[in-house]
């Protein structure tokens, strides 16, 4: 993937150049999952984010977005990153021979080139989780400590809606990645908080991992900082649908520089 707030069809696998389109199986009713792996090449000094997209008439409910990781670093020379598949439960209704398209997308700082695999999980029947009604994803810059940050904007799309889906009675699930850039020596957690009128009991406070980073001796490399997707499921927050969330994220403890994050809201 090349540049920033770009997206970028994911239309080869491997040695197949030119599988052609992505049709929904004839048997399939769900997209159940998606597995998803992202990395760039580290060619830069800075923070980074990935989003997905699924597009296409095989989607039954529209576009679908999610969080596909996020990292950075203090050094634009060494470092090997290696990180796992994340397998994410959608349980997105679908319409059989129809295709869906599969799109990648960096965001924040500059760290080279980037690649991204996704595979579709498809069956007869929704998972466990029970049906998915939609989702919102945001992301954004968070540039200063004990700070609360709105993420608002969605790469490519600067106004992405915020509305909870029709229909929608509670999340079940957020998907989450953050990391900063490793700018200064410190630590930090990191704070996500969902918010407005579209929660039922008010704000909630969620922590969603840390950060920390010491400068390393003269001459050496300080390694690269991943954060695959992390999945926090089975939350059942009650919300109110065709209503504004807010979603935000916050650094607390010791500033350690720039943060980018991306956040996905999956509502039942």
């Amino acid at each position: 993937m090349p540049d920033d707030d770009v997206k970028t069809q994911r239309s080869t696998t491997g040695s197949q150049t030119a599988p052609g389109p992505l049709l929904v199986p004839g048997s399939a009713k769900f997209l159940r999952a998606v597995f998803v792996a992202a990395i760039t090449s580290n060619e830069g000094a800075d923070g980074y984010a990935f989003l997905g997209r699924l597009e296409g008439p095989g989607l039954t409910q529209g576009d679908f977005v999610f969080a596909a990781g996020a990292g950075g670093g203090a050094v634009a020379t060494g470092g090997r990153t290696n990180v796992p598949s994340v397998r994410i439960p959608v349980n997105l209704p679908v319409i059989a021979g129809q295709e869906i398209l599969v799109f990648g997308e960096p965001l924040g700082g500059d760290m080279g080139t980037a690649e991204m695999a996704v595979t579709l999980e498809f069956g007869d029947k929704a998972g466990d989780e029970g049906e998915g009604k939609g989702e919102i994803t945001v992301e954004g810059e968070v540039t200063a400590i004990d700070t609360l940050t709105r993420l608002t904007t969605q790469g490519s799309v600067s106004t992405p809606s915020r509305l909870t889906p029709a229909g929608a009675t509670k999340i079940a699930r957020v998907i989450v990645a953050v990391s900063s850039d490793a700018a200064a020596d410190g630590e930090v957690t990191y704070l996500l908080r969902l918010g407005g009128n579209a929660i039922q009991e008010g704000e909630q406070v969620i922590v969603v991992g840390a950060d920390g980073f010491i400068d390393v001796q003269s001459g050496g490399d300080p390694a690269h900082g991943p954060m695959v997707p992390q999945i926090l499921d089975n939350l059942d927050i009650g919300v109110i649908s065709t209503e504004t969330l807010d979603i935000s994220l916050e650094m607390a403890g010791v500033d350690i520089g720039t943060a980018t994050g991306v956040v996905t809201v999956v509502f039942q």
